[in-house]
């Protein structure tokens, strides 16, 4: 039985599928190539390498029949088969997750990489809450894009004029499906499919259901058409974890001894570096906990497509319209060491020191005159130290979507003149509608030391499955929302030129403006008898029943005890505490949304409109083609910031009144006071004119070997979080993260050159050289700031990263190759080698020095079977809570399975991450592990048809 289904080209690429290619393939660049649906994989593969052979610009891309073969539940999954194309599972520091949330080309970070939906942008939304409003970048979150809803994906990595600006090394177009492109008049296609995780199973989580189905309608004129998609897909994430904060260096001097002619002087700084000065400057880690997160993930949304098109073909039009929503409901459970604490005020009675870093300590039970050192008059010290926290954090419908509205149009003026037009709106926001939370602590001896995966952590008079010494601390409440929406608008022609090697000109004007906007409010108050918060007691700790940590926490050797869990991830038991809380931090959200739980540092606006035009040449020749041409862009941005002001100006009665003793400083309107301090409100602005020019040259040096070389500038604009100047502030480690309202946009240089060695039908070799000067990148540095600490009630110095401009470069290779086998079966491999650093050599966020892929397929009597392994080695992530972090190496083995019961049903099998790799974050080195995640390995079982 022949397969009638479209063939992924990893390696050898589906070069601008529902792409404008040259020429060569059709009468002007304007003509769409439609998707190709051709019985068996042989026909596929070549009619793929048909395609890429006559486009100009090296393109690589995947059709949407292709996506619901393979185990890959949302776009970004699937593009990661792709040379070049890596992805990862979080947008910052929330760590990795089972699905993949970002996409980066060619060693360039996520905010690098221009995702647009059938060439326009769209807005989108995350569901966590440091993504909200501290990690605000202007990559996609692929969550919110299941792959059924897509025709084909097009990532392109050497750039023309009529590129849309945004991407460093390339640019992916997700192309939705056209309903005049349907093969009949009556189309129907669905899935229904059982999703199950290996982890939230031994919670007890049975199978989660997965709905898509498509409807689509044309007439028999094929000028009118109409297509509607749903889908709705639930999964259980449940993923077991060690965290490590972050890591401070030890700083000290030892107490110098009184002589006859000084007195006694006391020592500065860390005990443990007074006691041992040999330690002054090795890294420390701040908190190390044991985290158990759940969550319950459902998507659902629908698309819809209108399309009309004249009897001639000369006028068409087609509106389409998309929403996806993510409920993202979710607990996170983390048990800790309090290493700051420790460091503050105790000295270890041993210790090891292993590439600069305190990998093991054994800290006693706390006391001001220990048998190893004496603290002297003036030092630190106290009567106890909270050696544990344990935090209890729920997110009740935490939440992501993205919407948009688009019309196309297109109007052949003439034989010469082709016009055409775009024209939509698009609406994204993450919402965390509340974060009901509390902390508990206990005085403690605890030690640490390395596992295999992290640290193994042992309190050494408190019992982990017991509540017994631990008390109530902190409790807290949030509610943040990130609205991010772009109005836009574009015109296109193609002047057919026919007059000797000049074929045709493209031109086009564009403009957009685009605003996003983050609010936060965010309340605090410490627990217990004597509180200054509430007065009076709450809930006693020991009264909820606590649990332990379930038996599969140990699952995947991370390395850490089933220490204890108060509620285990009971959200109702965490609002009864809260709520025991007399005038306590729930309640509705009218309680919290008030001035003086304003979180001013992380709310920001940005405000930016953008304009562009171009015009690019089209050119051809004997044996060689080429398009060149210019973009010039023009940006004009407003950035509206929260700044801090000197505490003489805060407002006693919370009103926009400052205080007489205050002097707001030029070019501020003073907003108020808040639980953070006075603030006021500035309007940065910035007008940036970018020229952007390109060129695009393939040559065929003999009829199967085609030789490509391209040049080009590109920009992209830095993320929204940085030019909003926001900061995010860690109380328990005193750092955080900030903004620069005044970051230039990204700008390289970008040259690329290939050869394209087409051996046989379906046979392909391929290599590419690649190189990026990058005047204007985007860096990462630390400083000191004041700011309000919660916990203490009063102003602090903190350690802030925050973003600058730098130069740096990236340079790189790629290689692909496919052989058909023989009796069904093929082989598909590609690898990616990828060096960049800053002028200051530093690594560049996103690159990893290689990424590869290898398939092997088998594909007949109805039987489709494929293994896939995806392999990323380690790369910058960036800086979190002033901390370095990067990802480890990290290989993956999928693997699918279909039967084709009938020529329109089949049986789906498909398995994300067999082996249950790990996901391994570090800081300066290795041996300073961040975090350990352990994902499960996710099973879908299903039936597919089409009629």
């Amino acid at each position: 039985m022949k397969l009638r289904r479209t063939m992924l080209i990893g390696t050898a690429s589906f070069a601008a599928l529902g792409f404008a290619v040259d020429s060569a393939m059709a009468a002007d660049s304007s003509t769409t190539v439609q998707e190709i649906v051709v019985p068996g994989i042989r026909q596929s593969l070549e009619k793929a390498i048909e395609i890429k052979r006559v486009s100009e610009n090296s393109v690589d891309a995947i059709s949407a029949t292709d996506i619901g073969k393979l185990p890959d539940k949302n776009i970004a999954d699937a593009l990661q088969r792709l040379p070049g194309v890596a992805i990862q599972g979080a947008a910052g520091g929330e760590g990795g997750f089972d699905e993949a949330d970002r996409v980066s080309i060619r060693g360039t970070s996520p905010s690098l990489t221009n995702v647009t939906i059938d060439g326009h942008d769209v807005s989108t939304g995350d569901w966590f809450i440091l993504d909200q409003y501290s990690v605000v970048g202007r990559s996609v979150s692929f969550t919110l894009l299941p792959s059924e809803i897509v025709q084909n994906v097009v990532v392109t990595k050497t750039q023309d004029a009529s590129t849309l600006e945004g991407g460093v090394s390339g640019a992916v177009d997700i192309q939705t499906r056209d309903p005049l492109g349907l093969s009949k008049t009556f189309t129907f296609e669905g899935s229904a499919e059982a999703a199950y995780n290996t982890n939230a199973g031994q919670h007890g989580s049975q199978w989660q259901p997965q709905f898509n189905g498509l409807l689509g309608w044309k007439n028999a004129d094929n000028t009118f058409g109409v297509i509607l998609q749903g889908f709705y897909e639930k999964r259980s994430v449940v993923r077991y974890g060690q965290e490590v904060l972050g890591y401070q260096a030890i700083s000290g001097t030892a107490p110098v001894a009184a002589t006859s002619t000084t007195a006694f002087v006391p020592g500065t700084g860390d005990p443990i570096a007074q006691a041992n000065p040999s330690l002054n400057g090795v890294q420390a880690p701040t908190l190390i906990g044991s985290s158990l997160f759940e969550q319950e993930r459902t998507r659902a949304g629908v698309t819809g497509t209108v399309q009309w098109r004249s009897s001639d073909g000369n006028e068409e039009l087609k509106l389409n319209g998309f929403y996806s929503h993510l409920n993202a409901t979710n607990y996170n459970d983390n048990y800790m060491l309090w290493g700051t604490n420790e460091l503050a005020k105790n000295i270890p009675t041993s210790f090891t020191v292993k590439n600069n870093t305190l990998v093991a300590a054994d800290w006693p039970e706390f006391s001001p005159t220990g048998t190893n050192f004496t603290f002297p008059t003036g030092s630190p010290g106290g009567s106890a130290i909270d050696g544990l926290i344990v935090d209890n954090i729920t997110r009740p419908n935490e939440t992501a979507e993205s919407y948009y509205f688009n019309l196309d149009g297109k109007w052949r003026v003439s034989d010469k003149l082709t016009i055409t037009g775009q024209v939509g709106y698009t609406h994204g926001v993450g919402e965390t509608p509340e974060q009901p939370s509390f902390e508990v602590d206990g005085v403690t001896g605890i030690n640490y030391a390395p596992s295999g995966n992290g640290f193994v952590v042992t309190p050494t008079n408190i019992n982990p499955q017991s509540p017994d010494g631990l008390a109530d601390d902190w409790s807290w409440n949030a509610r943040f929302i990130s609205v991010d929406k772009e109005v836009y608008g574009k015109m296109d022609g193609v002047w057919d030129v026919s007059d000797g090697i000049f074929k045709n000109v493209d031109f086009g004007v564009r403009i957009a403006n685009h605003t996003r906007q983050v609010d936060g409010w965010d309340r605090g108050c410490t627990l217990g008898a004597n509180n200054a918060c509430f007065g009076s007691p709450t809930m006693p700790f020991s009264a909820v029943n606590p649990t332990s940590y379930p038996a599969g926490f140990n699952a995947g050797a991370l390395g850490i005890p089933g220490l204890l869990i108060p509620i285990g991830g009971n959200p109702t038991t965490i609002g009864q505490i809260i709520d025991a809380i007399p005038g306590g931090v729930r309640g509705p959200i009218s309680a919290i949304v008030q001035p003086q739980n304003y979180y001013w540092l992380g709310s920001f606006k940005v405000q930016e409109t953008d304009y562009a035009g171009y015009v690019m040449a089209h050119v051809a020749g004997d044996r060689w083609r080429a398009n060149f041409g210019l973009r010039i862009v023009d940006t004009q941005e407003n950035n509206f910031v929260n700044v801090a002001l000197p505490s003489n100006c805060a407002s006693p009665d919370l009103t926009n009144t400052p205080p007489a003793t205050c002097a707001v400083p030029t070019g501020t309107t003073y907003e108020g006071t808040s639980a953070y301090g006075p603030y006021a409100l500035t309007k940065i602005s910035h007008n940036y004119l970018d020229f952007l020019p390109s060129v695009n040259f393939t040559y065929n040096i003999q009829e199967n070997l085609l030789w490509r070389a391209s040049a080009a500038e590109t920009m992209a604009r830095p993320d929204f979080s940085s030019l909003g100047g926001t900061v995010s502030l860690t109380d328990l480690t005193n750092t955080g993260s900030g903004g620069n309202p005044n970051l230039k946009p990204i700008k390289a240089t970008v040259l690329d050159t290939s050869l394209e060695y087409y051996y046989g039908p379906t046979s392909l070799v391929a290599v590419s050289v690649f190189y990026d000067n990058l005047q204007s990148y985007v860096g990462f540095g630390v400083n000191t700031q004041t700011y309000f600490d919660q916990l203490t009630n009063q102003f602090a110095p903190y350690h802030i990263s925050s973003p600058f401009n730098i130069s740096g470069e990236l340079e790189g290779v790629e290689v692909q190759w496919q052989q058909p086998i023989g009796w069904g079966f093929g082989l598909q491999a590609n690898g990616t080698w990828v060096d960049g650093h800053d002028a200051d050599g530093n690594p560049l966020i996103g690159t990893s020095k290689w990424v590869g892929n290898l398939v092997g397929y088998y594909e007949n009597h109805g039987v489709s079977v494929r293994l896939a392994y995806t392999y990323r080695s380690h790369f910058f992530v960036g800086l979190d809570r002033a901390s370095p972090e990067s990802q480890a190496n990290f290989g993956q083995l999928d693997a699918s399975f279909a039967y084709q019961i009938t020529p329109n049903v089949a049986l789906t099998v498909d398995a994300l991450n067999i082996t249950n790799s790990l996901l391994k974050y570090y800081a300066a080195n290795p041996t300073q592990v961040r975090a350990t995640y352990d994902n499960g390995t996710q099973l879908f079982l299903g039936v597919k048809v089409k009629f």
